[in-house]
């Protein structure tokens, strides 16, 4: 069997998928480089921005945030023991945030103000860390 026939075929499949790439690019710009849930990563930063945390299997997802000034994030425990989402270093709180101890299923909205990176960590279980960044 020829290889010939399928040449055209491949320019056509290369085409139509560069043409996909730059209509969607076109329209990542046109969002101001966010997706429609503005959940993008900040340029140059790990970080998600996102305003929910989840806690699960003995750690925080995503485990490192970006938010805007002033914005809620709400830590939901989905794991089978309690925990906390408790800004500072363990063992010392910094009185940014803290969600107090959250049961399974429960969940606790706190609000950042103050511009910076945070580290926070559950008091219960201190090898649990992760960072949020405010910007």
């Amino acid at each position: 069997m020829s290889s010939q026939p399928r040449r055209p075929l491949n320019r056509v499949i290369a085409v139509l998928g560069a043409a996909a790439i730059v209509t969607a690019g076109t329209a990542l710009v046109a969002c101001g480089g966010q997706g429609a849930d503005n959940h993008a990563a900040q340029p140059g930063s790990a970080a998600k921005a996102v305003d929910h945390v989840q806690i699960a299997d003995f750690a925080y997802a995503p485990a490192a945030i970006t938010v805007p000034a002033g914005a809620t994030i709400t830590f939901t425990n989905d794991d089978s023991a309690p925990h906390t989402a408790t800004s500072g270093t363990s063992p010392t709180a910094d009185g940014v945030f803290d969600t107090g101890t959250l049961k399974k299923g429960k969940s606790k909205t706190v609000k950042v103000a103050k511009p910076g990176t945070f580290a926070y960590y559950c008091a219960i279980h201190p090898f649990m860390k992760a960072t949020v960044t405010v910007r």
